[in-house]
């Protein structure tokens, strides 16, 4: 019988070996899904959990790695280790140039947090955590078609600025107190808009925001606290959502409030909703998994309130933007893999077994 519980869907079958050494356990045999997929690839994001360290195969034996030979779909894993949620659009997202369209779009996973909470911990920084995550998500989720970037159509300047053409980000930099850029997208549905603007620690420039005409909030380039990231990050993907607007043509401008030649910063805006019938992207969202409780070096190993406080903002993200209409879904890694000394390879990463439960929870809402 299977030790572990399986949660596959298409899995039929169960013949695992566990070796004397529990962490060296090894999948036997998989079945992969026997009907057809129309994901043509599958591309995952996170960090070191995700990309599979201190495994001794990380290209076999990573849960994205197991999930892309169950489902039968070519993989491209992002991750990236010691990376945190500002990681994320800057080092992995607009790094791969990933921007998916209506037509080709992979299915996406992200997990990522357990840095986040082990470095800043709970309090203040969790509204930086939460903006970088809610922008990748949105970001993935959202195609091309449903957005109006600063490098394309419907996009209009007055004064000083820039294309910022470095990491693919395609953001424009106004230049000048005044300067402005204005983004024109048309609505098929009501609903919200989302709006990707810069965000960066060594940016002091401030701005306004308006809907047609309308202001409706004020921001700046700056985050309080900075994001600061332990990889070294500080200028990242913030995230706007705007009020609900009828379908129809909709303006959202900004106006640079600060002096100086250090202005806003742009990557453009979208809409969440669509006719019923587009195929959209799919982002599975995961939680953060458990730590090895009685081990060090992890801010969830004695006490695991603040992790717990970080997926509740998880889910408050996947809520929000999948209740605007998108194709983003948890998947809940501590169903399934529950960070006991035969799961975990140290405090924070899961050995074999431990990848192999993961791929179950990612598994569980693969559909």
């Amino acid at each position: 019988m299977c030790a572990a519980p399986l949660a596959f869907l298409n899995l039929v079958a169960c013949n695992a070996i566990y070796l004397s050494d529990s962490s060296e356990f090894t999948p036997n045999t998989v079945i992969p899904s026997v009907a057809a997929t129309s994901v043509a690839q599958y591309r995952a994001y996170g960090d070191s959990i995700t990309f599979g360290a201190t495994l001794a195969d990380p290209l076999e034996q990573a849960h994205p790695s197991l999930v892309s030979e169950f489902e039968n779909v070519t993989l491209a894993n992002n991750a990236i280790s010691g990376d945190m949620a500002c990681d994320i659009p800057k080092r992995q997202i607009f790094s791969n140039a990933d921007s998916p369209t209506l037509v080709s779009h992979p299915m996406y996973t992200l997990l990522i947090g357990t840095n986040d909470v082990d470095v800043m911990g709970e309090g203040a920084y969790e509204s930086i955590y939460m903006l970088c995550h809610k922008a990748a998500i949105a970001w993935l989720a959202i195609p091309v078609e449903y957005k109006v970037l600063a490098n394309g159509n419907g996009v209009t300047t007055t004064g000083p600025g820039m294309l910022d053409t470095s990491n693919n980000w395609n953001a424009w930099t106004t230049e000048r107190l005044g300067s402005t850029v204005s983004f024109s997208i048309t609505t098929t549905m009501t609903g919200p808009i989302y709006v990707w603007p810069r965000i960066d620690d060594a940016n002091t420039a401030t701005y306004s925001y308006s809907l047609d005409g309308v202001v409706i909030g004020t921001s700046s380039m700056q985050t309080t606290p900075r994001m600061a990231t332990r990889n070294g990050t500080t200028s990242s993907l913030g995230f706007l959502r705007l009020p609900p607007v009828p379908a129809g043509k909709h303006v959202v401008t900004f106006v640079q409030t600060s002096t100086g030649a250090q202005g806003l910063s742009v990557v453009g805006i979208g809409r969440p909703t669509g006719p019923a019938t587009d195929i959209l992207p799919s982002v599975l969202v995961g939680t953060i998994p458990y730590q090895l409780h009685g081990a060090s070096g992890g801010a969830c190993t004695s006490d695991d309130d603040p992790c717990l406080e970080y997926i509740r903002d998880i889910e408050a993200d996947v809520n929000l933007i999948a209740a605007d209409g998108l194709k983003v879904r948890l998947f809940d890694t501590r169903k399934y893999m529950f960070g006991t000394i035969k799961e975990m390879s140290d405090a924070l990463h899961p050995n074999a077994l431990g990848q192999f439960e993961l791929s179950q929870s990612v598994e569980a809402s693969w559909y």
